[in-house]
């Protein structure tokens, strides 16, 4: 009996550790000696970006930025913007773009996980640049952030695949004040 309460024991405290070590559903992410951490609090979120990377702009996060006048801003970029959702779900605003964009173009949308809630991932979009926008709803803000160039068939992974994956594992969503 005595091993018993002690097993049960164990076992409570291991679980108040491990919910103590828990990072906060409010922390943003930790940088890496390989990542930046990027937080816009008027916006409402925090994300980590490659290292190489630069965040001088607002709403942009660049790779080897060009610095002198371009149409483009550098090597590879995602743009975040962020603008009132007025209560409109991601679902209706990616059926909004596929309308708006018109018949002939092969759009995809996949459904997502983001900072644990919905996102949809809109490829196919026409533009100057080959792109890939994700489209998310928090606290009534839409969330769209467009990567590019997206190169979907590249031979060689490009430096806007890393850019993505480290963008759309680390995103998170803080709380409204």
């Amino acid at each position: 009996m005595k091993t018993r309460h002690t097993l049960i024991l164990i076992l409570i405290l291991t679980m108040l550790a491990q919910a103590a070590c828990a990072p906060s559903a409010n922390a943003c992410p930790t940088p890496t000696p390989d990542t930046k951490l990027l937080t816009n609090t008027e916006d409402g979120y925090c994300l980590l970006y490659p290292a190489e990377a630069s965040s001088d702009m607002p709403g942009w996060v660049v790779i080897n930025p060009i610095s002198g006048p371009s149409d483009v801003p550098g090597e590879a970029w995602v743009n975040i913007h962020v603008q009132d959702a007025a209560g409109r779900t991601v679902a209706q605003f990616a059926d909004e773009v596929r309308t708006a964009t018109g018949t002939g173009f092969n759009i995809t949308l996949l459904e997502v996980q983001v900072d644990g809630g919905p996102a949809i991932v809109v490829d196919g979009l026409p533009g100057l640049d080959s792109n890939r926008m994700v489209m998310i709803v928090r606290n009534d803000r839409l969330y769209a952030l467009t990567f590019m160039p997206w190169f979907p068939n590249a031979a060689e992974p490009t430096p806007l695949e890393n850019l993505y994956t480290t963008v759309m594992d680390t995103l998170h969503f803080l709380p409204q004040e």
